[in-house]
């Protein structure tokens, strides 16, 4: 298997997302990770034995757009990165407008 760690800018998630579709790859999981300036996306695709991610840093409230138009399944892993990073997704397919996930505290894993 191999495996390949992109790091791009946040204007090329889309071209590359769709590149990667066009080829074969499905996505297989988006992920938030907390960073010292707002977040680090992390979105990674496999086809066979390849597994390629794309990651970039984002600040707290800036919006990245849904690749939901591409791969619909994404909603999931887009809407839990809002409600729980408190991530900017826009444009989702379907939205649920910071109410994925009930917690006792909103963006849970973005508090100090």
């Amino acid at each position: 298997m191999t495996q390949e760690i992109l790091d791009v800018g946040k204007a090329e998630l889309l071209g590359k997302t769709a590149d990667l579709k066009n080829t074969g790859f499905r996505l297989a999981q988006i992920c938030a990770v907390r960073a010292e300036n707002g977040l680090v996306l992390l979105y990674s695709f496999i086809k066979g034995c390849e597994f390629v991610s794309l990651r970039f840093p984002v600040a707290a409230a800036e919006p990245v757009e849904s690749v939901s138009w591409l791969y619909p399944y994404a909603f999931l892993y887009e809407n839990e990165m809002k409600d729980l990073f408190g991530a900017n997704i826009t444009n989702i397919n379907l939205d649920f407008g910071g109410h994925f996930y009930e917690t006792a505290l909103r963006t849970p894993f973005m508090a100090e």
